[in-house]
């Protein structure tokens, strides 16, 4: 075959496959092919420099390609190149109007994604480590979109979150500024990880004059007092 390129667009995604479906036109004629597009053939392409990093295909992406026969004597596409997304541009543009959206929770090699009610396009969905993960039902649920100025690492994150009994816990201390105990899990020269009272949440606080003084050690327990709460994150201080 020559190296002739030919378009076409990602009508079929098999995630665990990592294969993909492209519809084009050859001949007037309306046609489909499948290519693979894991990260060894897109490894490949960056080496070769086609393409300058690997992309998350989308179903509605429009690509180029070539086609190849396999030893089997079966066509393929090959060297898949994105080039746009009409319905993910039209997604990303409406963000910037209201940023809440349909979807509904899929799980794919233990992994989560939001698929978009009505583009049927599938974003990772991004999961707090304090909140409980959702569960998988036709049941549509409402996200947002997340680094959308960056199309190619975009995310979605859920509107409503479910936090775990250990989260809520501390954040009700921390609203009545009360201590809370913990305990040093570790040691190091760079800081001091302890675990909250009662809960499996860590945290590390910097290491610093203060805390070499206090000389602390595996199994200590330390009264502590929260300063910053955020859903992926809390920093905590070592009260006297």
């Amino acid at each position: 075959m020559s190296e002739k390129f030919f378009r076409g667009k990602i009508v079929f995604i098999n995630n665990d496959k990592q294969r993909v479906t492209i519809e084009y036109i050859n001949g007037n004629k309306t046609k489909e092919i499948f290519a693979i597009v894991d990260e060894i053939h897109q490894e490949r392409m960056i080496q070769q420099k086609l393409i300058k990093k690997a992309h998350r295909f989308l179903i509605g992406d429009c690509v180029k390609f070539i086609i190849k026969k396999s030893a089997a004597n079966v066509f393929f596409a090959d060297h898949v190149q994105y080039e746009y997304n009409n319905a993910l541009e039209a997604l990303i543009n409406q963000s910037k109007i209201e940023n809440k959206f349909l979807g509904y929770v899929k799980i794919i090699d233990e992994k989560y994604f939001i698929k978009e009610i009505n583009s049927y396009l599938f974003f990772p969905l991004e999961i707090s480590k304090f909140e409980e993960p959702p569960l998988e039902t036709t049941k549509a649920i409402t996200f947002k979109f997340l680094n959308t100025l960056k199309p190619e690492k975009i995310k979605a994150s859920l509107m409503n979150h479910t936090y775990s009994a250990d989260f809520n816990a501390i954040i009700k201390k921390h609203k009545k500024e009360e201590p809370i105990k913990a305990i040093v899990k570790k040691v190091t020269s760079f800081g001091i990880y302890l675990e909250l009272e009662n809960s499996k949440i860590e945290c590390k606080i910097p290491i610093n004059e203060a805390l070499i003084k206090m000389k602390l050690a595996v199994d200590d327990e330390v009264m502590t007092k929260v300063i910053h709460i955020a859903s992926d994150r809390i920093v905590v201080e070592i009260i006297q």
